[in-house]
């Protein structure tokens, strides 16, 4: 491994246990270091502070996998696959066999996805550095999970940062064509290879489940509601009538189907629509409870004074279709967003709607998403339960 050297006072991020090390923060010429190699990094007074891989075409320049003097063996990636595995099974979700078995940096295994819907095992590599270490990863979801079938998704737009291809492909296996999966009681058809994500919005999981104390005998109007599961959630929650609005016909198609392999093909009801379209023609005061949860719509920070303007508008128009006293759930998993912004963005809808929001709960991610306390980054969604007074 060649060492690496900080500029400067650069090192304190690192050693509260930030895995990521940025190009103005090396202090030695980046033309020396081969593209996905393994380095160990050092501050300027040489400190040794860990090892990880070095891509020194991105702004993210070093992941960090590893202390100082520790390249990653054989079995490195079976090892750390095998703890976070055990701890979803244990832990977060007890006998579960839909879930995110690796996290990236939050599982030690920076740059990488992995994710499982029953027999069929979908990864994501997001890194060069990653890259290199696929055979690994491969032979370790083998060992660990022992899967029917296996997918890989690099179908990331994040891939282009570090100069990597779209792809996505079956490497072990054969997917059925209809994949059912059950997750928290509700049965799902997924496809791996071309649902959104790596086949659904696992992220949510926990979010959907905290849904069903605010919608027995409700009105549920779910917006941009992709395969049907917050609605569906709903759904077996009690709620007396569902409608989901999304602009992809595949996507209600999804959710059509998912309400029907549900048995709730009489309470669910989807249509393909122009989210923003469908909010101006709804009555205002017509729902009991709204969910918006969006795609990400600040994809970098030069995006963000736009984006927040569209999702004030957003949650302003959602405020108007609901009733007095309803229940608004809104969500934004847009990490340049932070909880201040979102909250403001908020606030001003609230304002523009002539209502006043009283926060129920502040939550994020699912369990097996688990942020790393250290970096923010990989805290990234946000999810509001509001009453609109």
């Amino acid at each position: 491994m060649k060492p690496l050297y900080l500029n400067p006072g650069r090192e304190k991020r690192v050693l509260q246990g930030h895995r990521w090390i940025f190009s103005n923060e090396i202090g030695d010429s980046l033309s020396q270091y081969e593209p996905g190699s393994w380095v160990e990094v050092f501050s300027h007074k040489g400190k040794a502070l860990g090892c990880g891989y070095i891509n020194p075409h991105s702004l993210i320049t070093v992941r960090l996998l590893s202390g100082p003097g520790r390249e990653p063996g054989a079995h490195f990636i079976t090892e750390r696959m095998a703890r976070a595995d055990e701890r979803r099974r244990t832990l977060l979700y007890p006998d579960a066999r839909c879930y995110r078995v690796v996290f990236g940096e939050s599982d030690e295994l920076p740059g990488l996805v992995v994710d499982r819907y029953e027999d069929v095992v979908v990864y994501q590599v997001n890194t060069l550095g990653m890259t290199s270490l696929e055979p690994q990863i491969i032979e370790a979801i083998h060992a660990v999970l022992q899967p029917k079938a296996i997918v890989s998704r690099h179908d990331s737009t994040v891939r282009l940062l570090e100069g990597l291809p779209l792809t996505k492909a079956v490497v072990h296996g054969k997917v059925p064509e209809n994949h059912r999966v059950e997750l928290d009681g509700i049965r799902y058809l997924l496809d791996p290879m071309g649902g959104q994500k790596t086949g659904m919005y696992l992220d949510q999981r926990d979010n959907r489940q905290a849904l069903k104390s605010y919608v027995e005998g409700k009105k549920i109007l779910d917006l941009f509601c992709y395969n049907g599961a917050w609605s569906l959630t709903a759904a077996s929650g009690g709620a007396a009538q569902v409608l989901g609005i999304d602009e992809s016909g595949m996507a209600i198609e999804q959710a059509t189907n998912n309400a029907l392999e549900n048995d709730f093909g009489s309470l669910c009801r989807f249509e393909s629509r122009e989210v923003f379209q469908a909010l101006k023609e709804f009555p205002k005061n017509t729902f009991d409870v709204v969910i918006v949860d969006p795609p990400a719509f600040v994809k970098s920070k030069s995006a963000l004074l736009e984006a927040k303007k569209g999702y004030t508008d957003l949650n302003r128009r959602a405020l108007l279709a609901l009733r007095r006293g309803g229940i608004l759930v809104s969500c934004s998993c847009s990490y340049h967003l932070d909880e201040v912004s979102f909250r403001d963005v908020l606030l001003k809808a609230a304002q523009a709607s002539g209502r006043e929001l009283s926060l129920l709960e502040a939550r994020g991610q699912a369990k097996d998403h688990s942020p790393l306390l250290a970096m923010p980054e990989t805290r990234y969604l946000k999810c509001y339960f509001l009453q609109s007074n």
